[in-house]
């Protein structure tokens, strides 16, 4: 009857000792990663925002100087 409540106790104590460690050093890693992937992310989109309004200003003012222009 105690061998499994010595098991349990003892899974118990190991994931307590595994949560510590990973709040401890794992966990900070990770965010310092997803803060970094995020930046990069939205950098990635600024750009390419940038780069659509470019591709339709000179789509503009292609569009504009093919127009032909009645003559009064």
């Amino acid at each position: 009857m105690k061998r499994p409540l010595l098991v349990i106790g003892a899974a118990g104590v190991g994931g307590y000792v595994v949560w510590q460690v990973l709040s401890a050093f794992v966990f900070p890693l990770l965010a310092a990663l997803l803060g970094f992937v995020w930046t990069v992310v939205k950098i990635g989109l600024f750009i390419a925002l940038l780069y659509a309004i470019y591709r339709l200003v000179m789509k503009a003012a292609r569009d504009a100087s093919e127009t032909p222009r009645a003559e009064a």
